[in-house]
């Protein structure tokens, strides 16, 4: 990758960015992260925050967010947006579903396998999955080492497309900078609030701190994306404030401005550098994410119990099945309502939360 010294617009998948491995690194630093809590170990951290699988899905988010502005422009209005996104994130999440709940379900289930395809309840399981929910299949990996989880990575979708609904609604009021800086000031607030206050509530599955959190990471993607022609001659300096941050905060006031700190740092690295690796002609990130989770829990368990040659045998599959996705599912409807540029990625990927 070169350094790059111009100030100049940035499309996704584009070769004059470093987006593309951004958001692989991030997708296989999940893929680690999980590791260990699904070999029963503790997740690695950083010092004192939280952990690698948290900061890649804070680096999703962020780049997420910094797309958004330009992808409303894109599509003109409030619904060509939010087709474009669900055009991103449901065709994949719906095989990947069926792959769950029929595939993978089926060979490890111990029910009588013909009443499991064809009862009510696995076709409602098939459903939840497929718009971002999922639930608990009884007796499917009910012996592993990480129990009664199948993909626990996916609670994270539906905090995504949250925030392309609010994001898509705050765009079609106002599409200037201040719209992404009050959600960024609203987001951070929220997360103050929630904390001090000792509350919480969950909508579909997730707590909303951690909407609130997330939000932080992609408002702040926002709010670079609207300004970049200001901060950009600063931007070695900004990167100084962030990890300045980081050595000074502690307690909420670290996971507000970290979260903040980690997206502007992203940001900063992905209009920075360009992309001689991948230059935009594939985009396996999304499908690493969603088939991670069950093929690292098959391998840890019926496979290897070794910890590190399991997690060499999971990301091999997993790239894969991250190919496989793509090329054949994701990248067909992408292309078939592509506007003169490559579609934008989804986001990605999470701490390890169980699913349902």
């Amino acid at each position: 990758m070169t350094f790059l010294c111009n100030r100049q617009s940035f499309t996704v998948s584009s070769p004059q960015n470093c987006f593309d491995p951004l958001r692989h690194f991030a997708a296989f630093l999940v893929l680690f992260s999980h590791h260990f809590a699904l070999s029963g170990r503790p997740e690695p951290t950083f010092p004192s925050w939280d952990t690698f699988g948290f900061v890649a899905v804070a680096m999703f988010f962020a780049i997420s967010g910094f797309f958004m502005p330009q992808s409303y422009a894109s599509a003109g209005d409030f619904l060509g947006f939010l087709a474009k996104r669900s055009r991103r994130i449901f065709p994949g999440l719906v095989v990947c579903s069926f792959v769950i709940v029929y595939v993978i379900g089926a060979a490890f289930t111990a029910s009588e396998l013909l009443p499991y395809l064809f009862g009510k309840y696995q076709a409602g399981t098939f459903l939840s999955f497929a718009v971002m929910q999922g639930r608990m299949i009884p007796t499917v990996f009910a012996e592993f080492v990480y129990k009664n989880a199948i993909d626990g990575s996916l609670w994270t979708l539906p905090v995504e497309f949250g925030w392309y609904l609010v994001i898509g609604a705050a765009l079609s009021l106002n599409q200037t900078w201040k719209t992404a800086a009050a959600l960024l000031w609203l987001s951070a607030l929220s997360v103050v609030t929630l904390s001090y206050a000792h509350v919480d509530f969950a909508f579909y599955g997730v707590p909303a701190s951690f909407f609130a959190l997330f939000g932080v990471s992609f408002a702040t993607g926002a709010l670079l994306s609207m300004t970049r022609q200001t901060w950009m001659p600063y931007r070695v300096h900004l990167v100084g404030v962030a990890l300045l941050i980081f050595v000074v905060t502690r307690g909420v006031e670290r996971q507000v401005l970290g979260t903040a700190g980690l997206a502007l740092i992203t940001v900063v690295i992905g209009t920075s550098f360009r992309d001689r690796l991948i230059r935009g002609r594939f985009d396996i990130s999304y499908g690493v994410y969603i088939y991670a989770f069950p093929i690292q829990q098959i391998v840890i368990n019926r496979v290897t119990g070794d910890f590190w040659l399991s997690m060499a045998i999971s990301a091999v599959l997993t790239t894969i099945a991250g190919t496989a996705s793509f090329f054949l599912v994701e990248q067909r409807f992408l292309r078939r309502h592509a506007v003169k540029r490559p579609a934008e990625p989804v986001l990605s990927t999470p701490a390890l939360v169980q699913a349902g």
